[in-house]
């Protein structure tokens, strides 16, 4: 049951479509800040810390919006979206129609022209939404390199990361190999190393590749495991990206 408290705003009901998306975005935002998803407790004593606009949470308001039973009201939100670097324009994206919108006849070409764009929208929006839902930073990229589609777990850690100037040169429409390839500095020989190894896993259309490296920055110690593996669609080969936070696992292994 959805608490009225954080989903109502005056009287205006929050959609349950919106609360889906802004669970999928919260989690993966919680999931590149933490490296997992933080307890109820933990999640409240860091939110509070940096709530200046609204009352202070409750541990019971932070178990509702990670486990997707509510969504937090307008000030909170945007303390979130700041501090998580969360997607807005994802969570109040509105491009799957309403079912209602489509015409129930589909006896002209029109009509069935409308139904198929309806569905091929719908399929979109799950696509993305189930690739939201995926825990680690994961991007999908065509033969050429070029980025088709991120997780919201990617999309805010590229916004977090300066050199890609808000994320807008590491998301969509970007060639990821002519990004790793041209890397320069700290961390430039991994990336040149994952760039040919995304061709040669493309190539070969059946090769996986698995690697692990450093990536800090600001005094954090981060280390990161990517994974590359490709996939036939229709006539074209598609690759799947993905870093995955192995920071606690590596502390552990090496204490």
């Amino acid at each position: 049951m959805i608490d009225a408290q954080e989903s109502t705003l005056g009287v205006f009901t929050i959609n349950q479509f919106v609360i889906e998306r802004f669970h999928l975005a919260f989690r993966a935002g919680l999931i590149n800040r933490f490296g997992e998803i933080p307890t109820a407790s933990k999640l409240a004593i860091e939110f509070n810390l940096r709530n200046f606009q609204s009352n202070p949470i409750s541990r019971e308001s932070a178990r509702k919006w990670i486990n997707g039973q509510s969504m937090p009201e307008s000030a909170r939100l945007k303390t979130l979206i700041s501090w998580l670097n969360l997607d807005a324009s994802f969570i109040y994206s509105t491009t799957i129609t309403e079912k209602a919108s489509i015409p129930l006849g589909i006896d002209s070409e029109q009509d069935r022209a409308k139904v198929e764009a309806y569905e091929l929208r719908k399929i979109e929006g799950l696509a993305q939404a189930a690739l939201n839902f995926v825990s680690p930073l994961t991007a999908v990229l065509s033969k050429d390199g070029i980025i088709i589609l991120v997780n919201s777990a990617w999309r805010s850690s590229a916004m977090l990361y300066p050199k890609l100037k808000g994320g807008s040169l590491g998301c969509e429409g970007v060639n990821y190999l002519a990004v790793c390839e041209k890397a320069m500095g700290p961390g430039s020989i991994e990336a040149n190393k994952v760039a040919r190894s995304i061709r040669e896993v493309i190539a070969e259309n059946s090769k996986t590749f698995t690697s692990q490296y450093p990536c800090h920055s600001n005094g954090d110690k981060r280390w990161f495991e990517v994974k590359v593996s490709a996939y036939k669609h229709l006539d074209d080969v598609c690759c799947v990206v993905t870093h995955t936070p192995i920071t606690e696992a590596t502390f552990k292994k090496k204490n």
